[in-house]
């Protein structure tokens, strides 16, 4: 076989990595904002609230009086990242125009993933703010629910939802709760869920997102640790973070001259996520065990 790749075959590969890190794998980007993006940065403008209450009207025609709404300001900042595989049998470059190619579906996967740690680390991170980008907001610690010694329980669940309504935020706006399989387990395990709840929660060991007390959950294995057994679950909305997108996920294929001309499969993307809604976004941690030094 020819070394040259038709370009219908790089077209189609590339196709099927951009399908497959968007809705197959990477699970958070369905749940976030995403925007598109030009440069190393983007900024997102926030109006907080003007005033608590309308002011009391005394006179007439009197002075207007004038309120400040405040406008603050969050920072993403953008990545380059990228993966790259040989193919030593030409006989084999047919393949990556089928959608389950083991190739197409390694660099989907490592992009997603990819995805999905950024969308992490934006969450509990450090927002960058101010005007250009210099200063720093850390997630509140009334936004933080320690483990306090115990698994993932329904109480937790509740608190977590508690601190959202209490923080007015629209019941409207789609949450989301991300954990692991071993906090669905504890739910599962916890005494006070009903005999209803329980098979709603135990959906979920399926694989299946269900929703339970206005949250869709999803099960996440690369949630953070402390290394001491305690695990970092996620309770947010769609708008409480910003994917950037500078270039989604792309693939080139060409030969290698230095490697005998094997096929070289080099997939990259460049984005950064920024949190712009502290209030939206509730750290849950948890007693796990498996996550123990």
């Amino acid at each position: 076989m020819s070394f040259s790749i038709p370009q219908s075959f790089v077209d189609q590969f590339s196709a099927n990595v951009l399908l497959l890190s968007e809705q197959r794998m990477s699970r958070l980007m369905p749940t976030v904002q995403q925007e598109d993006v030009t440069g190393e940065s983007f900024a997102r403008e926030r109006i907080g609230m003007t005033k608590d209450v309308a002011s009391v009207t005394t006179d007439r025609h009197g002075d207007t009086p004038l309120d400040n709404t405040p406008h603050t300001r969050r920072w993403g900042f953008i990545q380059d990242y990228d993966v790259a595989d040989l193919i030593d049998r030409q006989d084999r470059i047919r393949l990556l125009i089928d959608p389950q190619s083991s190739y197409t579906i390694k660099h989907a996967g490592t992009m997603g993933r990819t995805m999905d740690d950024e969308i992490i680390r934006a969450m509990r991170g450090s927002a960058a703010t101010g005007r250009d980008g210099a200063g720093s907001q850390a997630l509140p610690a009334g936004q933080k629910i320690p483990h306090g010694g115990t698994g993932m329980t329904l109480a937790k669940l509740i608190q977590a939802k508690e601190i959202l309504d209490a923080n007015e935020v629209d019941p409207m706006i789609p949450r989301y709760m991300a954990l692991n399989a071993r906090g669905i387990s504890q739910l599962l395990e916890d005494e006070k869920l009903t005999s209803a709840d329980y098979n709603t929660v135990r959906a979920l060991q399926r694989g299946t997102l269900d929703e339970f007390m206005s949250f869709t959950f999803i099960r996440l294995e690369r949630l953070p640790n402390d290394g001491s057994g305690n695990t970092f679950a996620l309770a947010y909305t769609s708008l409480a973070t910003v994917m950037g997108i500078a270039a989604r996920p792309s693939t080139i294929v060409a030969p290698r001259p230095d490697k005998r001309m094997a096929q070289q499969l080099y997939t990259w993307g460049t984005w950064g996520a920024v949190r712009v809604e502290d209030e939206m976004v509730v750290e849950v941690a948890y007693d796990d065990p498996s996550t123990g030094s």
